[in-house]
């Protein structure tokens, strides 16, 4: 098949794929998608390190969860010595509840002390969490304004992806199969210049010379593909 007006839609047609293809490279090579990137690194490799010391303060967490446990158990029961205590109570009961409440009183001040003791035993550590945790919330607004944009920039592209896709299949409307599977069979094979119009005595898909022979054959072929890249030269 012989038939240049079809065989210069080709050139038309790898022109909408090679743009469908510079779009959805756009939705991992933009400057915003570079920027999410490193930010995102940024923030786990924060993350991680935070992950790190608090694995190493296990020991901590461990006891400070065990003082605060205690602590609240026993302000609990100075909370129920306060309600025995406003009720009727005879001498006897009334000592024995005010020393009850005054152990674990005493008591409560032990745990303070011995978290103010822990906190202080780590508090390197504990300062690198807060400064992570402030340099975390401070990247959070910038990986929220990126995604949000980078949202945008996709949906224009998807826009403009569609645009070509609609245009592409109207166009292949104009082609026989035999066309079609041509352009298929070359684009899967990787030929990167599918088709183009000859310079002179060049092909114009891969620029090697080309003797009067073999453009002769060229030009009465089934597809005028050139013999060295298989490229359609019209």
């Amino acid at each position: 098949m012989n038939e240049p007006f079809l065989l210069s839609n080709l050139i038309e047609l790898q022109e909408l794929d090679n743009e469908i293809f510079k779009l959805i490279s756009q939705k991992s090579d933009s400057e915003t998608v570079e920027k999410l990137k490193s930010l995102e690194m940024e923030f786990k490799k924060l993350h991680k390190e935070k992950e790190n010391i608090e694995q190493n303060l296990q020991l901590y967490f461990d006891a400070k969860d065990l003082i605060e446990k205690n602590t609240k158990e026993s302000q609990l029961k100075i909370d129920t010595i306060n309600e025995k205590l406003a009720t009727n109570l005879d001498a006897s009961e009334l000592q024995n509840y005010n020393l009850q409440k005054q152990n674990f009183e005493n008591n409560l001040l032990e745990f303070e002390k011995s978290l103010t003791d822990l906190n202080e035993e780590n508090k390197e550590e504990l300062n690198n969490i807060n400064k992570i945790n402030q340099s975390l919330d401070e990247l959070k607004p910038g990986l929220i304004n990126l995604s949000k944009s980078l949202q945008t920039e996709w949906k224009k592209i998807d826009e403009n992806i569609g645009k070509y896709e609609n245009e592409k299949k109207l166009l292949l409307t104009s082609f026989p199969k035999e066309i079609i599977d041509l352009y298929d069979d070359l684009k899967s094979k990787g030929v990167e210049v599918i088709a183009a119009f000859k310079r002179e005595n060049q092909c114009g898909c891969c620029g090697v010379e080309l003797t009067s022979n073999e453009m002769y054959e060229i030009t009465n072929s089934n597809f005028q593909q050139c013999p060295y890249c298989m490229g359609v030269v019209i």
